[in-house]
């Protein structure tokens, strides 16, 4: 037995977000984990491959895969750097920052409806441990 139920809460509530992210990426035609590098890529311009893996905690080949679907999706465009041409730069195309934008837009009026029942010392309090134990992580891995 668990001696902690911490990770059974945190299991049902990446369940949950799973489920309503999986609804909100098909009616945009992405696939799962997409918008993880969607994300990232229109919030850190000109993110380059080995920074996008550091980031999202994957491996170099997963990002060059994910980026090579995304790139023929038309979400991505990418850049060699003038100075090191063995570093790729991302940019966001305008289609990508779209939908970006319709995403987020949804992701935060479902984040509205949850964080209102919460004081913000209690959201502060969330955020805190969920970071803790990101690095925590981290280091184990």
């Amino acid at each position: 037995m668990l001696q902690s139920n911490i990770f059974r809460e945190i299991d049902n509530l990446s369940k949950h977000i799973n489920i309503i992210y999986e609804k909100i990426f098909k009616k945009y035609g992405l696939q799962r984990g997409q918008f993880a590098f969607i994300t990232r890529i229109v919030e850190n311009k000109n993110i380059n491959l080995k920074q996008l893996a550091q980031n999202i905690r994957v491996d170099k080949a997963t990002v060059t895969k994910a980026m090579q679907k995304l790139e023929e999706s038309g979400y991505v465009i990418k850049k060699i750097d003038q100075t090191d041409n063995r570093i790729i730069h991302l940019l966001p195309t305008e289609k990508c920052t779209r939908i970006y934008t319709c995403i987020i837009q949804e992701k935060n009026q479902l984040l509205s409806s949850i964080i209102n029942k919460f004081t913000s010392e209690e959201l502060e309090l969330y955020i805190s441990i969920t970071r803790d134990i990101n690095i925590c992580l981290d280091k184990i891995r």
